[in-house]
């Protein structure tokens, strides 16, 4: 929802150190942060951020496809390295390079519609990308 929406997501291990998420949040630049009720008040959620519950009643919300101009070359994603040399640094991937990720791996797996694949790593590490688009 958030791609299809025009966005991109960064994502945010609750299990990191609270000055590591607020860095994140701030370098980054994130509007919306989509959490958890139970997580919510655990993060340092910046002022300026608007936060949305996993579960909340949306039903207010347009139900409609959003009018938005999707390119190729648009934000999909901010993965951070590990910040082991400092402060974690921002990776900003693009839509064609998940496209190209599966287009390059594709001939080895033959993807299908009916595939099943399980999260195996972190959401917040570069390879979950292949698990959860996969």
């Amino acid at each position: 929802a958030i791609l299809k929406a025009g966005g991109a997501y960064v994502p945010l291990d609750p299990t990191y150190p609270q000055d590591r998420l607020a860095y994140m949040m701030q370098d980054s630049g994130i509007q919306l942060l989509l959490t958890q009720a139970a997580l919510v008040d655990q993060l340092p959620v910046p002022e300026a951020v608007q936060t949305l519950l996993l579960g909340a009643d949306v039903s207010a919300f347009a139900d409609s496809d959003p009018q938005v101009a999707m390119d190729a070359a648009n934000l999909a994603y901010v993965i951070y390295t590990s910040g082991s040399t400092g402060n974690p640094k921002g990776t900003l991937l693009p839509h064609h390079n998940v496209l190209r990720l599966f287009e390059a791996t594709e001939p080895w797996f033959n993807f299908g519609a009916q595939d099943v694949w399980s999260l195996f790593h972190s959401y917040a590490f570069d390879f979950s990308v292949w698990e959860i688009f996969g």
